[in-house]
This record gives structure tokens, C-alpha cells and sequence, in this order.
């Protein structure tokens, strides 16, 4: 038996959405390696092969090694998608940003889309232009949006 929690599906729907609303059709996903993180990617991945978007790869994120199993640089740079999805929590989405800074696998070749809020100017300012198009999205309470 495996429960989802509903937030999960929610933002997986919010992502299909947002997917739809600019016409993309594929994406890399990055996840870490708990609960959380595969729970969110699997709901996202099931999701967006239902509706005929491709993932074309499903990366995972070590949460006790710190680190991407494998070679961050090499699966994006050899991926035909230039979308990813991040679904991990702040600490370790922190850690996966810092990487693909560091690797030169942001902007403007990929546009990023986290799931977890994370402070964009705890990063090197030198780093500030490869943040560009970075998108966010986390779920908030119906009442701050006047639904």
C-alpha cells in the first residue's frame, strides 16, 4: 500500500498545468531519495506520462551521500530535454543548485522549476545571472490567493 499525500497532487498538477500553458512536452526529474522526494516524482511522472509529457530521465539525489548518483552535468548535457523538475526538500535543493551552478547547467540552457523554497541570494553573486528563469513553485494557503 502506498498513500500519496494530497499536496503531492496537487503540485504535480500545478506542474501539468504550467506544462500545458507553455506547450512544453518533456523534462528531466530530480528527486531525492526518501519519502518525500520519490512519492512527489512518481505522482509527477505518472501524471505527465498520462498526458503525453516525456520524462526522459528520473535523477536521483543521495540525501546521505549529499550528492547526484552520477554525473549531473552529463545527464542534463546529453538530455534532449532542457526542462527540469526539482522535488526535494529546501537543504537539499540548496545543495543540487550549488551543483548545477557549478557545472554550468542552469541559465539560460535549462530552465529549472523547484518545488522547495529556497533563498536565491544565499548563492555567490557572481552565480546571479545563471539564476535568471529560474521558476518556483510551492503550494500556499487558499485564503492568500483570494480563492
Amino acid at each position: 500500500f502506498y498513500r500519496t499525500v494530497p499536496s503531492d497532487d496537487i503540485m504535480a498538477l500545478a506542474l501539468l498545468k504550467l506544462f500545458n500553458r507553455f506547450n512544453w512536452t518533456s523534462c528531466l526529474i530530480i528527486y531525492q531519495n526518501d519519502a518525500f522526494g520519490s512519492g512527489g516524482a512518481k505522482v509527477t511522472n505518472d501524471l505527465f506520462n498520462a498526458s503525453n509529457i516525456n520524462v526522459v530521465q528520473m535523477i536521483v539525489y543521495d540525501i546521505a551521500k549529499k550528492g547526484i548518483r552520477g554525473d549531473l552535468k552529463t545527464y542534463l548535457m546529453n538530455s534532449p530535454s532542457r526542462i527540469v523538475i526539482l522535488w526535494a526538500d529546501s537543504i537539499s535543493t540548496s545543495s543540487i543548485v550549488q551543483n548545477a551552478l557549478d557545472s554550468s547547467v542552469v541559465g539560460p540552457l535549462f530552465t529549472w522549476i523547484i518545488t522547495s523554497e529556497i533563498l536565491l541570494n544565499s548563492f555567490n553573486e557572481s552565480y546571479y545571472d545563471d539564476l535568471v528563469g529560474m521558476l518556483l513553485i510551492e503550494p500556499v494557503v487558499a485564503s492568500v490567493v483570494g480563492a
